[in-house]
């Protein structure tokens, strides 16, 4: 029974809220400095540029910042994410994993989660049945999320994070451990850096048409090449509509999609690449998973198993709409044969409404006590990065030398309502297992708080990668300082409330390696972390920022011909101030005083002869709660961290015939195992360990009639044998089913 006069945010449990979510927002102190200091260097980078001369017939590569890899791989060999600048990942003292576009094709991944799914080290807490976001964590810890090198919007509380699709990216890197000594105040777990499509020097043409399981219908096209005969203007455009259904009742996932992007090429040394992305995404149901009871999910129920597409909402109520724009451009200037010079900028805009009915608590084990709510939020980011990269020589040692400069201005607005009750006698309680819908029209529940937050974060980063013989070390440092305001509003007092907070912090990584002739690279490093946690808690308290450390000791191996790739990687991570949802209410987070984390982590990729191709992986992950900060009853010392498996593993195995009758015909066939795990630090709900096959089957077209050349054929099938299973459980009132059996048939042409 809820007491008349209670503080219903004690007693149900409101959308899941992301272990890391942070709250943040800036004043202006800094930004006349970073735009003026931007300015400069860009008029010095054109004021160094030469006449216009002959261009060298240099390929542009879509998205991969012009660094050389195979063309059609799983194997990538150089990264520009890991250094900001181009360099090969063996030599890179940190464990790094790539998804190609190959890769994602083969897969048919459609979604960032999708795409990780094969990578050791990350999990996908709601798996892959969220149409609102990506929910990873990497190494136990909610990622940074960076595209083109550049921060993407959170918002005050994460509501307001772009989702990409897959199709607009021409690869995925997950650089493993703290990376704030290049990019700044980012969690110690990982990061995780998007490349988008990019254009292109040799005409490119692609139309897609998919359709599959739950009525999903998906159109999409890339267009590229020399907009001129001089190849000066190069030009890109990507797009996508999407129509699809799910496999929970009445939630829809419909998107569109559009990417221009331009790139200029000045002279042989200066080239300017404008771009966009528009997305809207529409989603009736709320855009997630329906949160469910514990009995009948995870535990049994003396009314049986709670269907995994039960829907819980209300159909005329529930929906989430988002739209995010960004708009960016990169100047990249040769200086000289030992200096060049980067600017890259950014504005992103993410506004999103959510409002749905949810599970407040259960009256039996089957009858339940619903509540409508609504919690809509806006980001606003202004970034600019600028780099300066020099190659020096000292005696023996070479010196490939970044010194950097960046900016970032965010502006977040989110707003939470009361909570309508739908209780007896006014209304009837919610049968799980007999659905009941028409309570009528829902009024839009009225605002309880509202958050107005921002952040002026400013930069400097300085590395240098230094190489004698077969050594390198490497070396970085970084210094941030954020100036951050939080503004709460609340119904109850109808008054505001204001933190300023203005942490600064100085990061840094060393590493050292040291490269045999049979392409084996050991490597060691150390690495720490920073990143403020502004905003407050449910009761208006505020938190402290989190420090991260992080020792790692790996090995590399890069084959003669580059078509092998292999990492181990082991480390030892801790962390302070975790945040972790509370308990109480879970919009809301608190923190834990330390965690540490420890694990081994494998992974080769391969395209072999014959036209075999592989990846496997596996990760041996141990966390724990040293310590709790006083008060806080969510997580226990000795317990493990929510959403961090002991063992994951996987393998995907992939085959093109390449003679006989059946040439062009290729199949891939793959297995993910995901540990047991938590769903609370507290580790009240423990989660099963669940094994998921994936299957797909492609031809090439040109293979049976040469007229019919670039065309082919694909059908992708995700758990494949429809294994019924959980993916993660936050609350009595708040655990999720995994996606059921999902195929995809796909038709591509390419001229």
């Amino acid at each position: 029974m809820i007491p008349a006069n209670a503080n219903h945010s004690r007693y149900f449990i409101l959308e899941p809220f992301d272990m890391n979510r942070r709250c943040l927002r800036p004043s202006r102190r800094f930004a006349p400095l970073a735009a003026c200091l931007g300015v400069l260097a860009a008029s010095s980078a054109f004021a160094q540029s030469q006449a216009p001369a002959q261009l060298a017939p240099v390929l542009v590569r879509g998205g991969i910042d012009q660094s050389p890899e195979l063309g059609d791989t799983y194997a990538a060999t150089r990264s520009r994410s890991a250094s900001k600048t181009d360099t090969a990942l063996s030599s890179t003292t940190q464990a790094v994993n790539v998804v190609t576009r190959t890769e994602m094709e083969r897969q048919g991944s459609t979604s960032v989660a999708q795409a990780l799914r094969y990578t050791p080290g990350v999990t996908a807490q709601y798996g892959d049945t969220d149409a609102r976001h990506d929910w990873l964590t990497v190494r136990g810890f909610t990622p940074g999320r960076y595209l083109d090198g550049l921060l993407l919007p959170f918002g005050a509380r994460g509501y307001s994070q772009p989702r990409l699709d897959t199709y607009a990216l021409e690869r995925i890197e997950v650089l493993k451990g703290p990376s704030s000594g290049l990019y700044g105040q980012t969690s110690p777990g990982g990061t995780v850096a998007m490349t988008s499509k990019r254009p292109t020097a040799e005409p490119l043409r692609e139309i897609v048409v998919q359709g599959g399981s739950f009525d999903r219908y998906r159109g999409s096209f890339d267009l590229g090449g020399p907009a001129d005969a001089e190849g000066r203007l190069l030009y890109r455009l990507t797009g996508l509509i999407q129509e699809s259904n799910s496999s929970f009742d009445t939630l829809t996932d419909d998107k569109r999609f559009f990417a221009p992007s331009l790139t200029w090429r000045f002279s042989a040394d200066t080239s300017l690449n404008l771009s966009a992305q528009f997305q809207e995404t529409h989603s009736r149901g709320g855009g997630g998973a329906p949160a469910l009871p514990v009995n009948g999910v995870l535990w049994r129920s003396s009314a049986g198993d709670i269907p995994r597409e039960r829907y819980v909402g209300d159909p005329d109520f529930d929906r989430f709409h988002n739209e995010q724009l960004l708009l960016g451009y990169t100047l990249d200037h040769r200086i000289n044969d030992r200096a060049s010079f980067r600017q890259t900028a950014r504005y992103s805009e993410v506004d999103t409404h959510t409002q749905r009915v949810q599970i407040g608590l259960m009256a039996t084990e089957k009858d339940a006590v619903r509540y409508a709510w609504r919690f809509p939020e806006r980001s606003r980011v202004l970034q600019i990065d600028n780099q300066l990269d020099l190659r020096l020589r000292t005696g023996p040692v070479s010196h490939a030398l970044l010194l950097g400069l960046d900016y970032l201005q965010e502006d977040s607005r989110f707003e939470e309502s009361a909570l309508t009750l739908f209780m007896p006698p006014s209304y009837p309680l919610f049968d799980l297992q007999d659905p009941r819908y028409d309570i009528g029209p829902i009024a839009s529940p009225a605002a309880a708080m509202k958050i107005r937050q921002r952040r002026d974060q400013l930069g400097v980063y300085a590395q240098n990668l230094m190489s004698y013989e077969r050594w390198q070390l490497t070396l970085a440092g970084r210094y941030d300082h954020t100036d951050a305001t939080t503004r709460t509003w609340r119904a109850a007092s109808s008054t505001w409330s204001r933190v300023d907070t203005d942490p600064g912090r100085l990061t840094g990584r060393v590493g050292l390696a040291y490269q045999f002739d049979s392409g084996i690279t050991p490597y060691a490093s150390y690495a720490t972390s920073f990143q403020p946690v502004m905003g407050t808690d449910r009761n208006g308290g505020t938190f402290s920022p989190t420090t991260g450390k992080q020792l790692e000791l790996g090995v590399k191996y890069v084959s003669p011909d580059q078509r092998l790739v292999a990492t181990a990687a082991a480390f030892q991570l801790d962390q302070k101030n975790v945040s972790a949802p509370d308990p109480l209410n879970t919009s809301f987070s608190v923190q834990t005083g330390k965690v540490r984390i420890r694990g081994v982590e494998l992974e080769a990729k391969a395209n072999f002869d014959a036209g075999w191709a592989v990846t496997a992986g596996y990760a041996y992950t141990q966390s724990e709660i040293q310590r709790t900060n006083a008060g806080n009853t969510n997580g226990q010392a000795g317990n493990a961290l929510a959403f961090v498996p002991r063992h994951q593993a996987s393998l995907w195995l992939d085959k093109t015939l390449q003679e006989g009758p059946l040439a062009g015909l290729g199949a891939g066939f793959g297995l993910s195992y995901r540990g047991s795990t938590y769903g609370d630090n507290a580790n009240r709900y423990a989660i099963p360990a669940v094994t998921l096959a994936d299957a797909a089957l492609r031809l090439d077209l040109a293979r049976l009639n040469p007229t019919w050349r670039g065309a082919d054929l694909a059908l992708n099938v995700n758990n494949v044998f429809d294994k019924k299973y959980v993916t993660t459980c936050l609350g009595p009132v708040a655990c999720y089913w995994g996606a059921e059996r999902t195929v995809m048939a796909t038709a591509r042409y390419r001229w």
